[in-house]
């Protein structure tokens, strides 16, 4: 199974990749979700979709949030 490098994003600089990420959660989830979507075509099993499909649910939920914080009034 495919499992991110955690080392990788606790201590790597946030301007570094291909993606820019505003913090170090959200470029952690990022990568979430793509170990889960590689393990998800690799494995094709209803348990990897749905880790696949959490996995996108908590980014998009993250990134909402940030949203919703930067526009909040305060």
């Amino acid at each position: 199974m495919v499992e991110p490098n955690w080392d990788y994003f606790i201590h790597a600089p946030l301007d570094q990749g291909t993606i820019r990420f505003e913090t170090k959660t959200e470029r952690a989830l990022h990568a979430r979700v793509v170990a889960a979507e590689a393990n998800w075509m690799q494995y094709q099993t209803c348990e990897q979709l749905t880790a696949f499909w959490f996995a996108k649910k908590d980014l998009e939920a993250f990134r909402e949030g940030r949203a919703q914080a930067r526009n909040s009034p305060g």
